[in-house]
Parts: C-alpha cells; structure tokens; sequence
C-alpha cells in the first residue's frame, strides 16, 4: 500500500492487505501449511443496508491458479465491518486508523478493533456463531461425538451401532448466521464386527432456538408424511443438540457402487437437474428446446404434498403486506444505483406493492417461504426438499412465484435465443403438475386460478429481490440486465 492510500479512505480492493496486517499484529499466521507468499481470494461479498459488510476470502498459495483454488471453509478468513464503519458502500476510515487502533484478541480467537466496528476471524471461529468451533471438533470427549452416535444409530436402526472416529467437512458457511456441515462417519457393530460408514449432515444456527423450531416443524412434515404411506419428500430429522444449536439430519446420497449412464442414480442439484438445455443445429440455429418435464412435475407435486400438510408454524402469517414492504425496500435500494431507471424501478414497484397488500388468499397454507430450484435434490425418480428454516403459514401463490422467479434463466436477462420458449414451457409443466396435484388433494379450479393470479404478484416482487444481488455484492450496475427483468415485472403486473 503506497503512502497516498494510507493517508485516504480504504476501498474494498484495500481490505485483504488490512487482514493481513492484523493477522500479523496478533502474531497468527494465516495458513501455517502452506510455503511461500499467501492471497486472499474473495468467495463471498455482501453489503447490506444496516447489516454493514461481510467478505469471506479463501486462503491460498498466490501462484495458485484459478481452477485449482480449494474452496474449503477451514481456508476460510471473514472480515466484517460494522454499519458505523461505512457510508453507503464506502469506507471511511483510513489505512493508518487501522495500523494505530487498538486490536482486542478474544479467546474465540476473533481479532476485533471496536473503535473502527472491524472483526476477522478464521474459521472456525465466529463472534456471533458461537457454536461452529464445538459443532467442528468430533473428537471422542467431544460435545457431539455422542450425539453423532445416536443419530446413526436412529438412521440405522440399531442402537449397537458404535462410532469409532469421525470427520467434520464444512459445505455452506454464513458468517454470523449459520453453518451446514457434513459429517462422515466410521462405525461398527460390536457383535458382527461389521464396518460401516456413513454421512449426516449438520447445521449449526446462531440463534439456538431457531435450530430448535426448525427441526420441530421439519420433524412434524417428516412423521405426517410417513404416515400417509408415500415416501417423505425431505431429509429425514435425526437428532438436535440444543445447547449448540446444532440439527443433524440423514444424507440424500445415491446407492454404492452402482455404475449406470442412468442420470437418475445420480444425486443432483435442482439447480443443475433444472439447467435450460437446447439442441442446436448447423449455423446454430436451436432445432429443439429440452425441458426437465420429470423433474418440474415431481417438483409441483411436492410442493402440492407441503401445501396440503397440517403442520403448522406459530408465528403470523407471511402475508402479501410484507413482502410488499420488502419490495419497496428493495426497490429503493437498486434506484439509488441506477439513477437512470431509478423512476421505473419505484413506480413498478409502488403498482406492485399496492396489489400485493390488497391480495387475499381463502386461507395461509404451510409454505417453505423459500421454495427454489437450490434447495432440491433429485435422485431415484423422487424430489427432496431442504432449508426449511422460512417454513411459514403464508399464501401458497407465494411458493408457487418464488419457484417461478428463480426459475428464470439467467440468458433471459440478455434476450439469449430459445430462452423465453424454454422458460415458458417449463412453467406450464410445474404448474400443470402443482394444478393437478392440489385438486386430487380437493381444492377447487376456482381457488388454484386466484392462487395462480397472485402468484404473478410474487414473481415480481421475488425478481426485484433477484435484482438486488447485483449491488448487495458491490457489482457495477447493467442497465441492460436490470431493464429487462423490469419488463419481467411489467409482464406480472399485466
């Protein structure tokens, strides 16, 4: 860093060397296993409104190339800056501030200077997710290792079943939020001496008592499900370690050692199984347009499965009201960075938030609140559904626009060939499905076209939520791109 920047406000570029200098300062090296010159690269940037900004970089060798960096949470460094610390997406103290101030080392392990609202951690340690550290360490005379034993043991159905080691692998990491983690397991029985591995996965939450009603509310579905005869469309749950707030719950996984071309004995994301897919021909003109039609009718026919479920959530309905507040929201957030269409943006979003307050459902069914293509999985011919924590009361129709606003192909937002006719035509195949799924379940044609109307409202104000990743992540604005998922809104509201 030269001598002007130290003496001028930081930008986001500058931040990676403030890590560093701190790293030193408390005298911890940033990775001890790796020989020679480091970097920090950035996998995760968020700045929100009044949450202030969140950088997790991964740590790696610098000549490392680009396709060979792991991206492993234990290479994990976050850096958080308080909303005292910015204004707007600036930053305004300078490099000096943060060579003078004073350093607090917790025993966490946090490096925290209050004065300047800055905290970096390395993982597994987080200030605010207290519990990671502890749900990570499956060591014997640990917290969980005994919990692990008796979720599989439950899953097994066998309370022999003893656990000899196990190994924490952490896959999704929100800093101060929540951590999933999948845990492999080596057991084995003491009377047929049999080995045996297997997998769980974990999650880990801020708040314990969220942990605690989410895994309630998915242990509810789970048993009403079973019940029916029909095989449960989510995870089966399996233990809670409340104290941690810690959930554990059975892996989706494919059979072993089956060798097939058969793309169903494959365990696959909702995102990659609901990829548009186009056939081309010479010259590159698309001689045909491949929708997912198993994929999208087990999916509506989940969803039909979880809105006809008696489990309820205590809390208020999700109404039409709030997520009219959080379109307006959204809407002045994404105005305040494109100037030019900032007049388009607000108007579009007033027309929505007002029908969106005005809708009434017949009645608030139990909803996922987050239903999209990333929280499938797909295998054997079924659809799982995970990430139950918005599991809510609240409109069906917004279920039903959620999955559809995320649907959207991302070559929609630039006019790409064959994307409109393969969006489109998936939509009618989940909402055929859904339809039909729910009138076998008793609910009149009359009901499922209001709960398709509204559902249109939803889309557009789940898009406006799509449009705001763009300048939450500190990205340049594309006046092309956000133009045209206004016309995607306008198409809603017709």
């Amino acid at each position: 860093m030269d001598r002007s920047t130290t003496e001028t406000h930081l930008s986001i570029m500058d931040l990676p060397l403030v890590l560093t200098q701190l790293f030193e300062r408390a005298q911890q090296p940033l990775l001890p296993d790796v020989q020679g010159p480091l970097g920090l690269f950035v996998r995760y940037l968020r700045r929100k409104p009044g949450r202030g900004l969140a950088v997790i970089y991964t740590v790696d060798a610098v000549n490392t190339a680009h396709k060979a960096r792991v991206n492993d949470p234990n290479r994990a460094v976050s850096l958080t800056l308080d909303e005292q610390a910015l204004q707007g997406a600036q930053i305004i103290f300078t490099a000096q501030q943060t060579q003078q101030a004073s350093l607090e080392i917790a025993p966490t392990g946090v490096l925290h200077i209050a004065d300047l609202g800055i905290a970096v951690q390395k993982f597994p340690a987080d200030a605010a997710l207290s519990a990671l550290a502890a749900s990570c360490d499956t060591t014997p005379q640990s917290q969980i290792f005994s919990v692990l034993q008796t979720a599989a043991q439950t899953q097994l159905q066998d309370e022999a079943w003893q656990l000899t080691s196990a190994y924490a692998e952490p896959v999704r990491y929100k800093p101060a939020s929540r951590c999933v983690i999948r845990y492999r397991l080596a057991l084995q029985h003491p009377v047929t001496g049999e080995k045996q591995t297997l997998t769980l996965f974990g999650k880990v939450y801020a708040a314990a008592e969220q942990a605690q009603r989410v895994q309630l509310l998915q242990q509810q579905l789970y048993e009403e499900q079973a019940k029916t005869g029909l095989l449960p469309l989510l995870p089966r749950p399996l233990a809670i370690l409340p104290s941690l707030g810690l959930t554990f719950n059975e892996a989706i996984q494919p059979p072993a050692h089956i060798e097939t071309n058969d793309q169903w004995q494959t365990l696959r994301t909702g995102v990659r199984a609901l990829q548009p897919q186009l056939e081309r021909g010479r010259g590159g003109d698309i001689t045909r347009i491949i929708i997912p039609d198993e994929e999208l009718r087990l999916t509506g026919r989940a969803l039909a499965r979880l809105h006809s479920s008696t489990v309820m959530s205590k809390d208020a309905p999700r109404t039409g009201a709030k997520e009219a507040k959080r379109a307006r929201e959204r809407a002045a957030l994404i105005a305040s960075r494109n100037p030019a269409l900032a007049e388009r943006v607000q108007t579009l979003a007033q027309q929505l938030a007002t029908r969106l307050e005005a809708s009434q459902p017949d009645s608030y069914r139990p909803a996922h609140g987050g239903f999209k293509a990333s929280q499938l999985l797909f295998h054997s011919h079924r659809v799982f559904v995970v990430d139950f924590d918005g599991f809510c009361l609240a409109d069906p129709a917004l279920d039903v626009g959620y999955f559809l606003a995320y649907l959207r192909p991302s070559g929609l937002w630039y006019h790409q060939q064959g994307m409109r006719q393969w969006f489109e035509q998936a939509t009618e195949v989940f909402r055929g499905a859904y339809r039909e799924a729910m009138r076998e379940k008793g609910v009149t044609s009359e009901t499922l076209d209001a709960i398709m109307e509204r559902s249109r409202l939803y889309e557009g104000a789940l898009i406006f939520k799509i449009a705001t990743r763009r300048v939450n992540r500190l990205n340049s604005p594309r006046p092309q791109e956000l133009s045209a998922m206004l016309e995607e809104i306008t198409a809603c509201l017709a």
